[in-house]
């Protein structure tokens, strides 16, 4: 029979101590005691109280919740936490959340989709009345301009709302020579690196521009910035004018919108649309792992014909618009995933398939430029990998992107109306240009004949 060993035994050291002795130690340690519960007492936290914020009241977010106070906590959206498990930690039923992320995904502006990694969320809490704590609402930030909000209702379930804040579009000038480079000199005077990029696809002939030029050449540029009705800056919008005086290239490019057409466009001063109006390459830098012409298709085995080009990239890179146009279709097709259609001038259409997500705030109905960003590469839909499936229509028949012969840029010197449109808005740009050497603010609206300004409150 196998014995089990005990642990040996440790000898304790005991100090015995006189009754009087003892007496004083319990005494000090009783007052030790008191002195902490009270310290307690004094200094123990308080949630944090929700404060009647204008967002919440213009909604009545918690007209449901009576008098009663709110917790508030925050968190994050990640690639790997939903919106769901944000809301469990934060402290919500599991119910509740789902519930709310629904309310959320609905009114979303993404079409159904789940909230973007990185979007912050607030939720706020209140007594159930037993004693508990119960989801009240949440608010998730989209954008600086966009917040998604969802309060619980009379009979328990969750209602959301896209609230959009009062904006003023303002124009701000960014002027003078590169140091380092393009990129560089365009974000230290309130642009983007964005802007940069389209700035420097507006002078293709110099190809060091687009790697950020070369030190002292001199540029100039105007760009629509989004402000709050109290004039703080939300968020830089698109490059309007784009002036460039470099040993390679130079001229001046100016956004505009002509009314018989709605769709934007940049024109030389002389009014000239470029040369192609539309990207061979609305991925950038991307492989070409696909060409157009028949093949058998990867998951059927048939031959078919593959009627665009295939962009290799990894998933979440973006996808810009390969001309200027108007957004006809948006949505999730069989084969194709997530997809988007493009109407373009001239007959010609593109579509995007395979993405991953759709660009914040497009919808169908919205015009969009040349180079922007639309949506990002995905593999959803019959696809084998992240990549991003391109087509270019013309007149309705498909076309070989890389072959196309496409046609050159507008003339409008053609039609006198539209010119003498575009004169005017040219003008008013080289005004404000004129009057703004410092980047300063002017308040500005769009419209056919051109941009108004007057300085800004």
């Amino acid at each position: 029979m196998k014995r089990t060993r005990k642990p040996p035994r440790i000898p304790v050291a005991v100090r015995r101590l006189d009754m009087s002795s003892r007496t004083m130690e319990r005494i000090g340690g009783a007052a030790v005691i008191v002195f902490i519960l009270a310290l307690f007492l004094l200094v123990r936290a308080q949630p944090e109280v929700l404060k009647p914020l204008g967002l919440l009241q213009f909604n009545d977010l918690r007209a449901e919740a009576g008098e009663s106070q709110a917790v508030t906590r925050t968190g994050t959206v990640t690639a790997s936490v939903s919106t769901v498990d944000v809301l469990e930690v934060l402290g919500a039923s599991p119910g509740d959340a789902a519930a709310a992320a629904v309310a959320l995904r609905d009114a979303s502006p993404t079409r159904g989709q789940r909230l973007r990694p990185g979007t912050p969320l607030s939720a706020w809490f209140e007594d159930s009345g037993d004693g508990a704590e119960r989801l009240a609402g949440v608010s998730a930030k989209l954008s600086p301009k966009a917040t998604l909000v969802a309060s619980r209702s009379a009979e328990g379930g969750f209602t959301a709302n896209l609230l959009s804040a009062r904006t003023t579009t303002v124009l701000h000038r960014v002027a003078g020579r590169i140091d380092t480079t393009l990129a560089d000199a365009i974000t230290e005077g309130g642009g983007t690196r964005q802007h940069a990029e389209m700035f420097a696809g507006l002078f293709p002939e110099d190809p060091a521009l687009a790697k950020g030029g070369r030190k002292g050449e001199r540029f100039d540029a105007v760009i629509e910035v989004v402000t709050d009705e109290r004039g703080n800056f939300l968020e830089a919008g698109d490059l309007v004018f784009a002036a460039f005086n470099g040993k390679e290239a130079s001229g001046s490019w100016y956004r505009f919108t002509p009314e018989d057409t709605g769709l934007p466009e940049f024109y030389s001063r002389s009014g000239i649309a470029g040369d192609e109006f539309l990207l061979r390459d609305p991925v950038r830098g991307a492989e070409v792992n696909s060409g157009f012409g028949n093949r058998l298709h990867p998951i059927t085995g048939e031959m078919l014909l593959h009627a665009g080009l295939d962009f290799r990239a990894p998933i979440g890179t973006p996808i810009r618009a390969a001309g200027s146009g108007l957004v006809t279709d948006m949505r999730w097709g069989d084969g194709y995933g997530w997809f988007i259609r493009i109407q373009h001038e001239r007959g010609y259409e593109t579509v995007y398939a395979h993405m991953s997500g759709f660009a914040e705030g497009l919808t169908p109905g919205r015009t969009v430029m040349r180079g922007d960003v639309i949506g990002y590469v995905g593999s959803t839909g019959s696809s084998t990998g992240a990549h991003l499936h391109y087509e270019v229509l013309r007149n309705g028949f498909y076309v070989n992107p890389v072959t196309l012969a496409l046609p050159t840029g507008r003339d409008l010197t053609e039609e006198k109306t539209v010119f003498a449109a575009f004169e005017a808005y040219r003008d008013t740009i080289d005004a404000f240009r004129n009057q703004a050497p410092g980047g300063q603010l002017f308040a500005a609206s769009t419209a056919a004949s051109g941009i108004t300004n007057a300085p800004a409150p």
